[in-house]
């Protein structure tokens, strides 16, 4: 779900998806030159949300080799991005559904109660209950740096590190 321009308004998003990031910064590094999340900046309030909807294996992995170039990897027909403030994930529960081809997989592989959901959370696989609520807390913090902003479509580096 993302939040509309109205604070008491959300934009729902329905679907089988394949993959959800939030990102609050772009992620620059020599594996992804453009950054995962490029149109992401340290000083407007946003973090990036990036969709990506059920789509073949050979799709998504072109999807993701894009990462590794300087092409447009959400130039896909089934990749969104959205800049937000706020976003709640809230997961159908289909651990109970007789067609869901993942549920004994799932239930091995994690030992995951009926209750808990697998979410990785930078990089750790987290058991947690089936809503994930993410809120940007703009000037929390301060940053000092130089040439955080400063980006080159031709040269992408990240010096801020």
């Amino acid at each position: 779900m993302l939040e509309s321009e109205s604070k008491d308004q959300w934009q729902h998003i329905h679907g089988q998806l394949l993959n959800v990031s939030i990102m609050a910064i772009p992620c620059l590094c020599s594996m992804a030159p453009r950054g995962l999340a490029p149109n992401t900046r340290l000083n407007d309030g946003t973090m990036a949300l990036i969709i990506v909807r059920d789509t073949s294996r050979p799709e998504f992995v072109k999807h993701l080799k894009r990462y590794t170039t300087l092409q447009n990897q959400f130039d896909f027909p089934f990749v969104e991005t959205h800049l937000v403030k706020e976003v709640k994930l809230c997961l159908q529960d289909i651990s109970h559904c007789d067609n869901d081809p993942y549920k004994h997989n799932r239930e091995a592989s994690t030992g995951l109660s009926e209750d808990g959901h697998p979410w990785n959370i930078d990089g750790d696989l987290m058991e947690a209950s089936s809503e994930v609520h993410v809120r940007l807390h703009p000037e929390l913090l301060n940053l000092y740096g130089s040439n955080i902003e400063e980006l080159d479509e031709g040269k992408v580096k990240c010096s801020c590190l």
